[in-house]
């Protein structure tokens, strides 16, 4: 695997924090997924700037669960929270000259619709889904696009209780 132009995520954490000082990190939530035959732990974090940060950042990551190397069974969580954050920071400019996601995310991930990337562009359009919720749709087998974040909360929610043989709440 060539790691070239990877920036680990310490790097990236040290490099926030000469930027903010004041920033904090919270392991905001996890969640169990289950694709086809396979079972995922979906790790969340949230990154304030500063205490007072009015837009933190929000980024998932998803683990197999069991991990499939030595190295991430029994440390599926901490490897996907330090996924979730290492993505985070990458949202934030942080380790990102090269690229923020590898060549098979970038491959696998085949959106037909932009979704507002820039600051400026997310102020311009607040309500539209994120990129965390895109993902979930993706992995829960959706191909819907969804016009609000409300609207992919409420097709997520669904599809996660139908997969689960539940009545969505």
């Amino acid at each position: 695997m060539n790691l070239e132009g990877y920036v680990p995520v310490n790097h990236r954490l040290l490099e926030a924090l000469k930027r903010w000082p004041d920033l904090r990190v919270s392991e905001t939530g996890f969640d169990i997924q289950r694709i086809d035959d396979q079972v995922f732990l979906v790790c969340e974090v949230t990154v304030w700037r500063t205490v007072d940060d009015p837009r933190p950042t929000v980024a998932s990551a998803a683990e197999p669960f069991p991990g499939r190397t030595p190295f991430t069974r029994g440390s599926e969580r901490m490897v996907g929270f330090t996924s979730a954050l290492g993505r985070a920071l990458g949202y934030m400019g942080i380790g990102i000259d090269t690229a923020l996601a590898s060549a098979n995310e970038v491959e696998a991930r085949q959106s037909p619709a932009k979704s507002p990337t820039s600051p400026a562009e997310r102020s311009s359009a607040p309500d539209v889904p994120t990129d965390a919720q895109m993902r979930m749709l993706k992995a829960l087998g959706s191909a819907a696009r969804p016009a609000t974040k409300k609207e992919a909360s409420q097709l997520i929610d669904q599809l996660k209780a139908e997969a689960m043989g539940e009545e969505p709440f």
